[in-house]
Protein backbone atom coordinates (compact mmCIF):
# COMPACT_ATOMS: atom_id res chain seq x y z
CA UNK A 1 0.00 0.00 0.00
CA UNK A 2 1.44 3.22 -0.82
CA UNK A 3 2.67 5.28 2.26
CA UNK A 4 0.11 8.12 2.45
CA UNK A 5 -2.78 5.61 2.12
CA UNK A 6 -1.34 3.63 4.82
CA UNK A 7 -1.02 6.54 6.76
CA UNK A 8 -4.35 7.37 6.24
CA UNK A 9 -5.99 3.90 6.96
CA UNK A 10 -4.04 4.01 10.14
CA UNK A 11 -6.00 7.20 11.04
CA UNK A 12 -9.38 5.27 10.67
CA UNK A 13 -11.24 3.65 13.59
CA UNK A 14 -10.82 0.19 14.11
CA UNK A 15 -14.65 -0.57 12.32
CA UNK A 16 -13.41 1.77 9.57
CA UNK A 17 -10.19 -0.07 9.13
CA UNK A 18 -12.50 -3.14 8.72
CA UNK A 19 -14.74 -1.69 6.17
CA UNK A 20 -11.81 -0.52 3.92
CA UNK A 21 -10.43 -3.92 4.01
CA UNK A 22 -13.87 -5.46 3.05
CA UNK A 23 -13.90 -3.25 -0.19
CA UNK A 24 -10.49 -3.92 -1.18
CA UNK A 25 -11.18 -7.74 -0.85
CA UNK A 26 -14.07 -6.90 -2.62
CA UNK A 27 -12.14 -5.33 -5.34
CA UNK A 28 -9.53 -7.89 -5.64
CA UNK A 29 -12.71 -10.45 -6.15
CA UNK A 30 -14.05 -8.31 -8.89
CA UNK A 31 -10.76 -8.39 -10.83
CA UNK A 32 -10.21 -11.90 -10.50
CA UNK A 33 -13.97 -12.17 -11.84
CA UNK A 34 -12.93 -9.86 -14.61
CA UNK A 35 -9.32 -11.64 -14.97
CA UNK A 36 -11.96 -15.27 -15.31
CA UNK A 37 -14.06 -13.59 -17.63
CA UNK A 38 -11.37 -12.46 -20.28
CA UNK A 39 -10.49 -16.17 -20.40
CA UNK A 40 -13.66 -17.78 -20.68
CA UNK A 41 -14.16 -15.27 -23.59
CA UNK A 42 -10.61 -15.95 -25.33
CA UNK A 43 -11.22 -19.40 -24.80
CA UNK A 44 -14.73 -19.24 -26.16
CA UNK A 45 -13.53 -17.34 -29.26
CA UNK A 46 -10.64 -19.64 -29.83
CA UNK A 47 -13.13 -22.70 -30.04
CA UNK A 48 -15.74 -20.31 -32.63
CA UNK A 49 -12.34 -20.33 -34.92
CA UNK A 50 -11.39 -23.99 -34.37
CA UNK A 51 -15.56 -24.78 -35.46
CA UNK A 52 -14.86 -22.16 -38.00
CA UNK A 53 -12.45 -23.33 -39.71
CA UNK A 54 -13.34 -26.95 -39.76
CA UNK A 55 -16.80 -26.18 -41.43
CA UNK A 56 -15.08 -24.34 -43.90
CA UNK A 57 -13.45 -27.56 -44.66
CA UNK A 58 -16.72 -28.81 -45.92
CA UNK A 59 -17.65 -26.44 -47.91
CA UNK A 60 -16.68 -28.24 -51.61
CA UNK A 61 -18.12 -31.76 -49.98
CA UNK A 62 -21.20 -31.47 -52.30
CA UNK A 63 -19.59 -29.53 -55.55
CA UNK A 64 -21.29 -30.77 -58.36
CA UNK A 65 -23.45 -33.32 -56.52
CA UNK A 66 -26.74 -32.90 -57.05
CA UNK A 67 -28.29 -34.16 -52.90
CA UNK A 68 -31.29 -34.86 -53.86
CA UNK A 69 -30.03 -37.42 -57.08
CA UNK A 70 -27.44 -38.80 -54.33
CA UNK A 71 -30.67 -39.44 -51.83
CA UNK A 72 -32.69 -41.15 -54.62
CA UNK A 73 -29.51 -43.36 -55.41
CA UNK A 74 -28.92 -44.26 -52.31
CA UNK A 75 -32.90 -45.39 -51.49
CA UNK A 76 -32.57 -47.45 -54.75
CA UNK A 77 -29.46 -49.32 -53.96
CA UNK A 78 -31.03 -50.25 -50.56
CA UNK A 79 -32.85 -53.70 -50.43
CA UNK A 80 -35.84 -53.85 -48.17
CA UNK A 81 -37.13 -57.12 -47.13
Amino acid sequence: MPKPVAELYDTLTLNAQQEAYDFMMYLLQKQQNLSKEMKKDTRKQKRMAALSEFAESMNDTWKDIDALQYQKNLREERTIG
